[in-house]
């Protein structure tokens, strides 16, 4: 993967490479169509861009054809992104996903909103046709991973979002709530966390301006607000104490000029603005005029940082559960690609015992029947011991470069000609993968050929 996010990049990059939906489709198609038999995913959200790869070994996009990807079309050139670039490869791009999905990535660790962010970016990919078995086995096991965290930990217990570092940002300024009127922008899912949490400030009015006035009535109805469509935004802007936005606008919606008209009829009373739009809704002109305080994503980091400080214990338990969630996978991931070439190799093996044991039963008549099954058990234990250790070695090294070379060396030690992948399968479990569980004793996978047979 390669990507940008909150921490590597200012929010002024982060925009200019930020994807809509019809961007992100049309970009990933294009991929598709480029290079064939790629999977990829697009994940961008108000802190982060991150386009994820997965293509045989040895083929394109490279990465540096990836970054050109991300600024195609785009008024910002790779000179202008390359210093905020991150990439990861195989096993830490796999750690990268659980974390981000996880939110331990996040600006604001324990929201959970990146979690449904990531599972609509992997439902997006798969209306494009861009996901394939591997992509699903991944996401779904981040998603999952993801689920356990929450589950089983308390990093997101109490006021953790977004939204909720929002809010504190507000009452920085305004101790008094009950004679101020919020504004929210927008009625997404950010809009409707943002007058949840301003609810419990009893605000004196809340109201909702949205391109469809039937959403902002369904929102507004559950605080007990008023909604207003967004063609009545300057007259709303008159009255607001405290604006808070959250748009998919690709342009400001509050420009300076437009604010600065209204100052006068606002009798100069302070407003503090919180724009957590990426775009931003919000032209940062705006917070240069008299009495106005305005905030964007990138000036929560602060407030985001001391909660975080306050959930060290948590986030280690959930990295350490995270580790657990990507060994399986990394694990499942290897085993299942050698999976043909480990079945070719104990079917060959075996095959080489039964004709030597054909030949000894040949000068042996007088065996009977169970000396011959002891034989057999005999031989089949025998190689299973003796391939343990190289099929061990295969199937348990993840790293994506180290797969082709070992698999190379087998088939030009054994002969075993070309075994191709393994049938594209969806499941989660190693033991889908033909050959077996790495982890299954040798005996009884040699069993298992012989009940086979």
């Amino acid at each position: 993967m390669v990507g940008l996010n909150h921490r590597t990049a200012p929010l002024a990059v982060r925009e200019g490479l930020a994807f809509d939906p019809q961007r992100a489709a049309d970009t990933l198609r294009g991929i598709s169509d480029r290079f064939p038999g790629t999977e990829a995913v697009i994940v961008s959200t108000c802190n982060r861009v991150e386009l994820y790869i997965a293509r045989p070994v040895g083929t394109h996009p490279s990465r540096e054809r990836l970054w050109e990807v991300l600024v195609q079309g785009r008024q910002l050139t790779l000179a202008d992104i390359q210093e905020h670039l991150y990439h990861h490869e195989d096993r830490a791009m796999v750690e990268h996903l659980f974390a981000v999905a996880s939110s331990l990535d996040s600006m604001v660790v324990g929201e959970t909103q990146i979690l449904a962010q990531v599972k609509n970016a992997y439902q997006a990919a798969c209306q494009a046709g861009t996901v394939g078995s591997t992509f699903h086995a991944l996401f779904q096991r981040a998603l999952a991973a993801a689920k356990d965290v929450h589950e089983s930990t308390q990093l997101a217990a109490g006021r953790l979002s977004v939204a909720s570092v929002a809010v504190d940002l507000v009452q920085r300024v305004f101790d008094e709530f009950a004679d101020k009127t919020v504004l929210c922008i927008g009625a997404g899912e950010m809009v409707a966390l943002l007058l949840r949490h301003m609810q419990e400030l009893k605000p004196r009015q809340m109201v909702l301006a949205n391109r469809s006035l039937a959403r902002a009535q369904e929102l507004a109805a559950q605080v007990g607000g008023m909604a207003a469509p967004l063609e009545h935004l300057e007259t709303l802007l008159v009255d607001a104490d405290i604006i808070l936005s959250s748009t998919g606008a690709t342009e400001p919606l509050v420009t300076a000029g437009m604010f600065k008209k209204l100052l006068k009829a606002r009798k100069y009373r302070p407003a503090v603005i919180v724009d957590i739009a990426v775009p931003r809704d919000i032209d940062p002109e705006v917070g240069k005029l008299t009495n106005v305080y305005l905030y964007n994503i990138d000036d929560l980091q602060q407030v985001a940082a001391v909660n975080r400080d306050k959930r060290t214990d948590e986030i280690d338990r959930s990295r350490e559960l995270l580790v657990r969630h990507v060994d399986e996978f990394v694990h499942w991931f290897a085993a299942r690609d050698v999976g043909p070439l480990v079945k070719a190799l104990y079917d060959q093996c075996n095959a080489i015992a039964r004709a030597e044991l054909e030949q000894v039963f040949a000068r042996h008549p007088e065996y009977d029947e169970a000396q011959r099954k002891e034989w057999q058990r005999l031989t089949h234990r025998l190689v299973g011991k003796m391939l343990h250790a190289p099929v061990a070695q295969i199937t348990q090294q993840a790293e994506a470069t180290a797969r082709p070379m070992l698999a190379a060396a087998l088939k030009k030690l054994f002969s075993l000609g070309d075994a191709g992948p393994a049938k594209e399968d969806d499941g989660m479990t190693e033991e889908k993968a033909e050959g077996g569980s790495s982890s299954q004793k040798p005996e009884a996978r040699s069993q298992n050929a012989e009940d086979t047979k």
